[in-house]
């Protein structure tokens, strides 16, 4: 009797009157293990990935993609060249997807460009100095500029430190380009405010809450699913920029346009290119904004229908169209008789 209860009490039975089987506890405990092993394993790696991207690129680049497009462009247009400036939180592969997308239509004026951002944030004085650099190398005395949405805020900064160092802007253009915080939408600005203040480094589980919020703040016309799929994909993109960079990004978007203090040319041409419904920056509120900011530039608006928000990557043939009518209005070829007409 005594060693029966014995065994009940160490083997009880089952409410359904069956009896456990211990090797399948084992199992169950071993899979736990090996998960687990498995989950730390992946964490160690993720984590020396992210301190491998914090510590690596550190500096601004200039990326001039190696293709026979962009030869012919640099030789029927010598001295000149655009320059895209990435988005909020946009990594340097998908600046270079986003430059890509619109190169054929560049490449009708210019050589075409991309700024890699630096995991040190937004250093307008190192990102400066980066343009110089490439400028003299190549030998540049023309750049047109494309601001894909923060990107907008970056260049306006920037053209009056060029002008001032001998390099004629041509043409800017706000690809969806806030002029102030105050342009943004929510959940966009919660998104800001979270970056604002956020710890870099955030381990695998931070990395991968951060991708999956990032993805559904800026889903570019995606669904849901998708955006956040992207965003994780982009969190842990050798590419990506870090989340310093995120926070510099922040810090300079809640601060604009206080780091502006005018001296853009007069003989620089803005382009504005919005989809009207922009879920992320107020289209109208924007466009508003950078006219009181530039009152004595020649402005053009195109609109880009049902587009979202900067997303050329994803939308081509619309950008490029866009594309080539801001240029053939503010900044023809020598051969075509400038526009005078002023637009509103």
């Amino acid at each position: 009797m005594a060693k029966n209860a014995a065994k009940q009490t160490r083997n009880p039975a089952k409410t359904d009157g069956t009896t456990p089987h211990q090797p399948a506890d084992i199992s169950r405990r071993l899979l736990l293990l090996a998960l687990g092993g498995a989950a730390a394993v992946t964490a160690f790696r993720s984590n020396i990935a992210a301190n491998y991207l914090i510590t690596d690129n550190l500096s601004f680049k200039v990326i001039t993609p190696q293709n026979t497009a962009n030869s012919n462009a640099a030789g029927r247009f010598p001295g000149a060249t655009w320059y895209l400036l990435g988005g909020f939180e946009v990594s340097n592969s998908t600046a270079g997807r986003k430059l890509a997308a619109l190169q054929p239509a560049m490449n009708e004026r210019a050589e075409a460009s991309y700024i890699g951002y630096s995991n040190r944030g937004i250093d307008v004085a190192q990102l400066f100095i980066a343009i110089i650099r490439d400028a003299y190398v190549r030998k540049i005395s023309t750049v047109y500029l494309y601001g894909d949405s923060f990107g907008g805020m970056v260049a306006v900064v920037l053209a009056p430190l060029l002008e001032q160092n001998g390099l004629h802007v041509k043409l800017i253009v706000f690809g969806s380009s806030p002029s102030s915080v105050e342009d943004v939408k929510d959940p966009g600005k919660k998104y800001i405010s979270l970056a604002g203040a956020v710890v870099p480094n955030l381990g695998i589980v931070g990395r991968l809450g951060w991708g999956v919020w990032s993805g559904l703040s800026n889903p570019n016309g995606q669904d849901m699913y998708t955006a956040a799929q992207s965003g994780v994909q982009s969190s842990f993109d050798d590419g990506q920029n870090s989340l310093i960079l995120n926070t510099s990004q922040a810090t300079f978007l809640k601060a604009f346009p206080a780091q502006f203090d005018g001296g853009v040319s007069p003989l620089t041409g803005i382009g504005l290119l919005y989809d009207p419904t922009d879920f992320i920056v107020n289209a109208a509120s924007a466009m508003r904004g950078w006219r009181r900011l530039l009152p004595n530039n020649t402005f053009f608006r195109y609109d880009i229908a049902s587009t979202g928000h900067a997303s050329p990557e994803i939308h081509p043939d619309t950008y490029q169209s866009a594309l080539r009518v801001l240029q053939d209005v503010l900044a023809p070829p020598p051969s075509v008789p400038p526009v005078k007409t002023r637009y509103f």
